[in-house]
């Protein structure tokens, strides 16, 4: 058991070493916590096996650790979304969310179309392109101390578009459901994720409230930092149990309560101070636990896959944003800060195979769009946080350098 306190120790220093000379060369840090994750993981010196750590001890510290690291990222994103922060910008914002998830689904529709000339699998795997993965950015974001409206935007489009993403993947996959010989049930498709994403808000809503209400009645500093921490925590545990979305719940929360509440800076720096070692953990196990056979799988669908969605999330979001007439930067930048995909994607590709798994073709084209999306994850992974750092570098909102 001591030997895990050793491999968080060799995780934060390695981490953090590599993380330092990827941020001078202006890579951001995230990419060096990766990188130090796939060289301390199985395809390199595979150091958990070498200090007598198992898979099911590996497995809880990674789970233990994205439990911790995606509650707190929820609330830090909430934390920033005030109606100063966004004012005049939301109408772009939800311009930008709608044009960005549409933009990478018709995309990917129609190049892996064109590829396969297959239909469900087309669909399939548009359905998934346009759910994103929030760690990246936000980490980025902190990381440079960005400050700005496109740091704003970007912090709002990464925290809400998996809400219309997962009702694009509820209709999409009854549609497949449908081609591949299984009765048409929208209801019956749509109803679990619509579920997770509203039960997450209300859930997230009410602990804002509680939160906002226990917070004018303390004002002592350690007593706003443990309180805030124990409903985050609370928070992201109840979602998990009830099979709510767990970064909307804690995202939720940090709305209600830096709108509603006179603490509105305190809680938020008490828990941006605690999360570079968190950033360092999340992201250097997620190196770790890579697997790099799986980019030998994707072939060339993958790369059709990985050109259409970044095209699709980036031009849909320019488009968008200057249809709706917003900032300069929105339409060109913005798309950039939104490319990374992880956990909720792979997420829905797996409750894909659980839902077309009887149907004829059901647990091929699963198994491929599964596969697809871990193969592509890691590629995203990577090219995420680079993409946020050249938005907020070019729109000059970057405060540490």
């Amino acid at each position: 058991m001591l030997n895990v306190f050793l491999l968080v120790g060799l995780i934060l220093a390695l981490g953090f070493s590599i993380g330092r000379v990827t941020h001078k060369i202006k890579i951001t840090a995230i990419v060096g916590y990766i990188i130090a994750g796939i060289i301390l993981g199985p395809e390199v010196l595979d150091v958990p096996a070498v200090i007598g750590i198992g898979e099911e001890a590996f497995s809880t510290i990674w789970d233990i650790t994205t439990f911790a690291a995606l509650a707190l990222i929820g609330f830090v994103i909430g934390m920033h979304l005030t109606k100063r922060s966004l004012g005049k910008h939301t109408k772009f914002i939800m311009a930008a969310i709608i044009g960005e998830c549409l933009g990478a689904f018709l995309l990917v529709f129609l190049g892996v179309l064109i590829f396969t000339h297959d239909l469900p699998t087309a669909l399939l795997l548009a359905s998934l392109a346009p759910a994103s993965a929030p760690a990246g950015a936000v980490a980025t974001l902190h990381e440079y101390r960005a400050k700005g409206p496109l740091t704003n935007a970007i912090y709002a489009v990464v925290g809400w578009d998996d809400a219309l993403a997962v009702i694009i993947f509820a209709i999409s996959l009854a549609f497949v459901g449908s081609m591949l010989g299984g009765a048409a049930s929208l209801s019956a498709t749509l109803i679990p994720p619509l579920r997770e994403v509203l039960g997450g808000m209300a859930l997230g809503a009410g602990l804002g409230l509680v939160m906002v209400f226990l917070m004018r009645k303390i004002g002592e500093r350690d007593s706003i930092f443990i309180t805030s921490l124990a409903i985050i925590f609370i928070g992201a545990g109840l979602a998990v149990s009830l099979e709510f979305s767990l970064i909307l719940t804690c995202m939720i929360i940090g709305i209600f309560f830096v709108n509603f509440s006179h603490y509105d800076n305190r809680p938020r720096k008490f828990v941006e101070y605690i999360m570079p070692p968190i950033y360092i953990l999340f992201f250097t196990l997620a190196g770790m636990s890579l697997d790099f056979n799986l980019l030998l799988t994707m072939g060339l669908l993958g790369l059709v896959y990985i050109l259409c969605r970044a095209v699709g999330l980036i031009g849909g979001t320019s488009l968008a944003t200057r249809a709706a007439g917003g900032p300069s930067i929105f339409q060109k930048y913005l798309g950039f800060g939104i490319l990374s995909q992880a956990g909720v994607a792979i997420g829905l590709a797996a409750l894909a195979g659980s839902r077309i798994a009887a149907l004829p073709g059901g647990p091929e084209l699963a198994s491929l769009a599964l596969t697809m999306i871990m193969a592509t994850t890691i590629v995203f992974e990577i090219i995420g946080p680079i993409g946020v750092r050249f938005a907020i570098g070019k729109a000059g909102e970057i405060r540490k350098e």
